[in-house]
């Protein structure tokens, strides 16, 4: 018994190491992981990132497209099966009625938006951003 038992832990450990591999390295891996109309989303979110706050520094973290100002993480896009959230590391104290909290955020101070109709939001995130990153100035 304790041999099946065994065979089934190395079949679950088979299968997490297969899943590690599997990850996300880059952008690229992303995107192409991506329905068009999110991938049309998130390309117009990094833009508008890159636009709105050039000092950023884009990189993948833990398969998240992740924002930094300075040493600090500043905006994530969060991609999910039906949507795209734009995340804020300092979104509490930012005041729109757009932000939502989870619950259960990243910490505390996190909040995100659920991107939907990117042009209509868009002069909303704008303010939000350049805001966000005059917050995060304050704490590079």
């Amino acid at each position: 018994m304790s041999e099946v038992v065994n065979n089934k832990n190395l079949v679950d450990q088979n299968l997490v190491m297969a899943k590690v591999k599997e990850r996300i390295v880059d952008i690229d891996d992303i995107l192409n992981r991506l329905e068009s109309d999110q991938k049309e989303t998130v390309q117009n979110l990094r833009g508008l990132i890159k636009s709105a706050v050039p000092e950023t520094v884009e990189t993948v973290k833990a398969g998240i497209i992740t924002y930094k100002l300075g040493s600090n993480d500043f905006v994530w896009i969060g991609t999910y099966r039906k949507h795209v959230n734009l995340e804020f590391s300092m979104g509490a104290s930012l005041d729109s009625d757009m932000l939502k909290s989870r619950g259960k955020e990243k910490s505390e101070n996190t909040r995100h938006i659920t991107v939907g109709d990117f042009e209509k939001h868009k002069p909303e995130i704008t303010r939000l951003l350049k805001e966000a990153a005059l917050l995060g100035f304050k704490h590079c």
